[in-house]
C-alpha cells in the first residue's frame, strides 16, 4: 500500500502506536492524572467555563462549517480564493469531522468498548470499575469514556488551520483550544488523559488518510513522486 510508504503517515502512526503502548503498559496514568482534580468531587466540574467549553461544542464546530461554506460561497460569487477554500476543501473538511470526531469516536469507539468515565468508577466515588486504555468491558453501555468526543471536536480546529492557512501562530493556536478542551474534560472528571490523546491521534490520522486520497491520489498530476507538500506538518 503505497500510503504507508509515506514518511508523514509513517511519524503519526508510529507515535500513536508509542503513546498507546505506554499508556497500555502504565494504565495507572490515567488514575494519576484525574486525581490530581479530585479532592472529594471533581471540583473544577462546577466551574462555568469548564462546563461552557463542553456546551459550546456542538455550536462551534458548527459555526466553523459554516464559516467555511460561507467562504465557499462567497469565492464562487465573487470569483475569489479567500483562503483557497474551494469545493473538494469544503467536503474534505466535512469528512474528517464526520468519519474521524463522528463515525470513528463517537459510534464505533464510545459504543463499543464500554469504558467508564472517571467520575463513576470507584477510585473517585462511584460504582463502576476502572478499565484501561483500550480494553473493551461492560461497565458503561453507551457514550463511554473511551475516547473523547469533546477532544475530537477540539481538534478538529487544528485540521481547518492545517487545510487553510498553516501560518505558525494559527496552528500553536488550534493546537492549544484542543488541548484547552481536552483539559477541561479530564479535570472535570469525564474523560481520561488516555482518552484525549487517542481522540487526537484518531482525528490526525482520518486528516491524513482523507487528504491523501482525496486530494493526491484523485489526481493524476500528483500521481507521480514529486508531490506538493501536504496541509499536514511533516
Amino acid at each position: 500500500m503505497h500510503y504507508l510508504k509515506q514518511r508523514r503517515i509513517q511519524i503519526i502512526l508510529g507515535c500513536f502506536l508509542a503513546s498507546s503502548l505506554v499508556l497500555s503498559a502504565f494504565p495507572q496514568v490515567d488514575i494519576s492524572i484525574s486525581r490530581l482534580f479530585f479532592d472529594g468531587s471533581f471540583y473544577l466540574a462546577r466551574q462555568w467555563w469548564t462546563t461552557f467549553m463542553h456546551e459550546s461544542m456542538g455550536c462551534f464546530l458548527g459555526l466553523a462549517l459554516s464559516s467555511v461554506v460561507g467562504l465557499y460561497a462567497w469565492n464562487k460569487l465573487a470569483k475569489r480564493s479567500l483562503c483557497g477554500v474551494d469545493g473538494k476543501k469544503v467536503v474534505y473538511l466535512f469528512l474528517v469531522l464526520i468519519v474521524g470526531a463522528g463515525l470513528t469516536v463517537n459510534v464505533i469507539l464510545k459504543d463499543n468498548f464500554g469504558r467508564a468515565r472517571p467520575r463513576d468508577i470507584a477510585e473517585f466515588g462511584g460504582s463502576r470499575q476502572y478499565t484501561p486504555p483500550f480494553v473493551i468491558s461492560a461497565e458503561c453501555g453507551t457514550n463511554c469514556s473511551f475516547s473523547s468526543g469533546e477532544a475530537a471536536g477540539g481538534f478538529f480546529p487544528l485540521v481547518l488551520m492545517m487545510t487553510l492557512s498553516r501560518r505558525r501562530a494559527l496552528l500553536a493556536a488550534a493546537a492549544g483550544f484542543g488541548i484547552l478542551v481536552s483539559f477541561c474534560r479530564i479535570a472535570s472528571g469525564a474523560h481520561f488523559f488516555s482518552d484525549t490523546v487517542v481522540s487526537f491521534f484518531v482525528m490526525l490520522t482520518v486528516a491524513d488518510v482523507l487528504f491523501f486520497y482525496l486530494a493526491i491520489s484523485s489526481t493524476p498530476a500528483l500521481a507521480t513522486s514529486e508531490r506538493p507538500a501536504p496541509p499536514l506538518p511533516a
